[in-house]
């Protein structure tokens, strides 16, 4: 007998997150979508899983783990983010550069402690973190974007050791970069990528992870990236 398979995925208001969900669930899988709010959810198919997840609420994290008990995880789409981090020295925002801090690096170590028990209880076992390039020390000649490149190299920290820990239960962790995304926080204008074809291949790619691959940072294509 095949089970269908289940993924939950954060961030699902709006781009990459929205078309996870979209395209999971065309293909058959089981998808709880997470959301900022609610309200967002408006236009996504019948059938799926919808919960409200602020990933700077412990509160709201423990109602969706209750809601979902014991759910076997195939798949963990830690996906919610926030980004445009443009200003400069004399004029920085810490209050927002702590906001990224918290959504981009603290959420996602606290999305995976909650459901890693539903993520090893499943038959596929793997745990993914949208992340940049930006993140990559090796790869940043322009500078500037303080907050944004801190708590994306911050989140690839941690998914590195989440994968060492997490391996003795069989569970793969990865890091993608999504490419340069038509999306509201990608720069639709300029974005070399439209959304469906960076999530398609990014699919194409967790659907022949490895374990092998575990705790390794890639790009929508599965070529890898340095640190």
């Amino acid at each position: 007998m095949t089970t269908t398979p289940t993924v939950l995925i954060t961030g699902c208001d709006i781009g990459i997150g929205r078309e996870f969900a979209r395209q999971y669930h065309a293909d058959g899988w089981s998808v709880i979508a997470t959301f900022r709010d609610l309200a967002n959810a408006g236009d996504l198919a019948e059938g799926m899983g919808r919960f409200q997840l602020d990933v700077t609420e412990p509160a709201q994290f423990e109602a969706l783990k209750k809601n979902i008990g014991d759910t076997p995880i195939d798949l963990l789409v830690s996906n919610a983010g926030i980004g445009l981090d443009i200003r400069k020295l004399g004029d920085l925002d810490y209050d927002y550069v702590r906001r990224m801090l918290e959504v981009n690096t603290v959420g996602p170590l606290r999305l995976v402690d909650t459901f890693r028990d539903n993520v090893a209880a499943s038959r596929h076992r793997r745990i993914v973190a949208v992340t940049s390039r930006m993140g990559s020390i090796a790869l940043n000649l322009s500078g500037g974007h303080y907050g944004y490149r801190s708590s994306k190299a911050g989140l690839n920290a941690i998914m590195h050791s989440l994968a060492i820990d997490l391996f003795p239960r069989g569970i793969t962790v990865v890091m993608i970069h999504p490419g340069w995304v038509d999306t509201a926080g990608g720069g639709a204008e300029q974005a070399a990528v439209p959304v469906e074809e960076s999530v398609a291949s990014m699919r194409k790619f967790v659907s022949r992870l490895g374990s092998h691959e575990t705790g390794q940072l890639f790009d929508y294509k599965g070529i890898p990236l340095p640190w």
